[in-house]
């Protein structure tokens, strides 16, 4: 089987390439290498696959790649991938997220080939605000009927205050379900490979400032919850979708799932610092920063039988391990 990967060398790309590589299968990358760690990614993958194929383009040129390659399935996780970012530049971050995600998505319906995309919870934009919530003493939590359940994938979309991410994100989630492909809205993924920075994978970046003895800024007041979910767990729901699209389950085409770990793997911005011995300084909340993010997960293990396996307390100490193992690279 051949698979392409866009975004192959980022965080999410370079954990379900491996796994495709140790299994045998043809692998095809497009990365243009421009996030921290891809190269060393890359350069870790050569080290162990001799037949690790990338092609440097830019999202523009993903669907000349495709139609070169003809690949039997697609993982689609090129993107900008910053709130803060957007909203400085959201020209760009619209021409990459929304526009290159179009194109992307319709080479590979006019090829007949299966799709599989990486979304955000960022689609629900500032509605989960609206969502009632408690206060409780190193964290908020929802009230009422989402309380231990979290949000499900038919929670509103509807356009109120996203930032231009939000926006970006939820025009690719739709064009990508329009042309019969999955769309996985991702809650906070964290695990190896992840080269975190102070916009985007917070734990990882956390914990690599804990390593250099540097501050760390929280904006807002730290009470803000998120469900964890490691890379293990979200290569494994990925891997499960791509069986079921090539073999051509009437279930799964055209359909989005909520990714997380759920309630159980809940964490506040606090709590985590509590964990990790940081005593953070704080700053001025984001705009539109949800107060309160965890999936409700029933749906993906309602139809693929999946659910996270890997608890926060696991998933941070392995995270801290491979950290620890490639400092100098930080």
């Amino acid at each position: 089987m051949k698979v392409l990967i866009t975004g192959g060398l980022g965080f999410l790309g370079s954990n379900i390439t491996r796994k495709f590589l140790e299994r045998g299968e043809n692998v095809i990358l497009c990365d243009n290498l421009s996030r921290r760690g891809s190269e060393v990614n890359l350069e870790n993958l050569k080290k162990e696959f001799s037949t690790v194929t990338n092609y440097e383009a830019e999202i523009n040129d993903v669907p000349s790649v495709i139609v070169r390659e003809k690949p039997d399935l697609i993982y689609h996780f090129a993107a900008q991938v910053a709130v803060t970012k957007s909203v400085i530049s959201p020209v760009s971050d619209f021409k990459i997220n929304a526009e290159g995600t179009f194109h992307v998505a319709r080479t590979a319906y006019d090829l007949g080939i299966p799709l599989i995309y990486s979304s955000t919870n960022k689609v629900f934009g500032d509605n989960v605000n609206d969502v009632p919530i408690k206060e409780l003493e190193t964290r908020y939590d929802f009230d009422g009927e989402f309380g231990q359940k979290g949000i499900h994938e038919g929670f509103s979309v509807d356009a109120k205050n996203h930032t231009p991410y939000g926006c970006s994100k939820l025009v690719g989630d739709i064009y990508v379900r329009e042309f019969g492909g999955v769309v996985n809205r991702c809650s906070c993924m964290y695990g190896k490979n992840q080269f975190g920075i102070i916009d985007q994978g917070w734990v990882s970046y956390f914990i690599i400032q804990k390593m250099l003895g540097k501050d760390i800024t929280i904006f807002g007041d730290g009470k803000q919850v998120r469900d964890l979910v490691y890379s293990d767990d979200v290569i494994e729901l990925l891997m499960l979708e791509g069986k079921a699209l090539l073999d051509g389950d009437p279930d799964i085409k055209g359909e989005v799932f909520n990714v997380g770990g759920g309630f159980n793997n809940t964490v506040s911005l606090l709590e985590l610092c509590k964990k990790l011995g940081i005593t953070p300084k704080f700053g001025d909340w984001r705009p539109s920063d949800q107060k309160v993010f965890y999936c409700d997960v029933a749906k993906a293990k309602r139809v693929l039988g999946w659910e996270p396996k890997i608890g926060v307390d696991e998933g941070i100490s392995r995270l801290h391990k491979w950290v620890e193992e490639h400092k100098d690279h930080f």
